[in-house]
């Protein structure tokens, strides 16, 4: 397993080898243990991120990821109506430090753990089964996770340090192991999704690699 040494040391490596980019700044020591997220390497982050499009957009996300998830929807809408191809736009999203992060989980997660504990983020319409991010919608304003997938291969970041802090909530609310709890958690991500160190590190890290930021709520 990669550790947090190892990571910093390519975190560097490969931010000394992008030209144009300003330096990546490094996650600091979690308080959650030294292991990175599993599965995450520097080389997936940078590939998720890299793209030849002209046009590319960060929009940051706390709580209101179901507006966060519209904004994208309608940037590529925007786009278009002048012009653009779509080809040339690349939007991400990042779910970091609140609720939000909670969107980056399927709907397994949600009926296990989010809404037995009424702990997701605020919705239109409130869910009674699963991640309501993950329904589609249909239409051209379609602003759905799958649909942002197929029309822009937008990817969702979402904050590991807020993961371990939902799985911690819980594990304490339900009466569960948290460790288990985290364990379900990360093996549950939606299509596209993946855990960063912390989000605060992925919004300077892709803001770095050309990206305007948009902060949502």
């Amino acid at each position: 397993m990669q550790t947090r040494g190892d990571f910093l040391a390519t975190a560097g490596l490969l931010t000394a080898l992008s030209p144009g980019t300003a330096p990546a700044a490094t996650p600091a020591a979690s308080p959650a243990g030294d292991a990175l997220p599993p599965g995450f390497t520097m080389n997936g982050f940078v590939a998720a991120v890299a793209t030849r499009a002209a046009y590319k957009h960060l929009v940051a996300c706390i709580t209101d990821a179901e507006d966060a998830l519209g904004a994208v929807r309608s940037t590529l809408i925007a786009y278009g109506q002048v012009g653009v191809l779509p080809a040339e736009v690349q939007p991400q999203i990042t779910l970091y430090h609140g609720k939000a992060v909670l969107c980056a989980f399927d709907d397994e997660v949600w009926n296990r753990y989010v809404l037995p504990t009424n702990s997701g983020p605020p919705f239109k319409e409130k869910s009674k089964s699963g991640n309501p991010l993950l329904k589609r919608q249909g239409g051209e304003r379609d602003s759905s996770m799958p649909a942002l997938v197929d029309a822009a291969n937008v990817h969702f970041f979402a904050c590991n340090l807020a993961a371990h802090g939902w799985a911690k909530s819980f594990a304490k609310k339900l009466h569960l192991s948290e460790s288990d709890v985290y364990d379900e958690m990360v093996a549950r991500l939606v299509p596209n999704a993946m855990l960063v160190p912390a989000g605060v590190w992925a919004i300077q890290n892709i803001v770095a690699r050309g990206y305007t930021l948009l902060q949502y709520a």
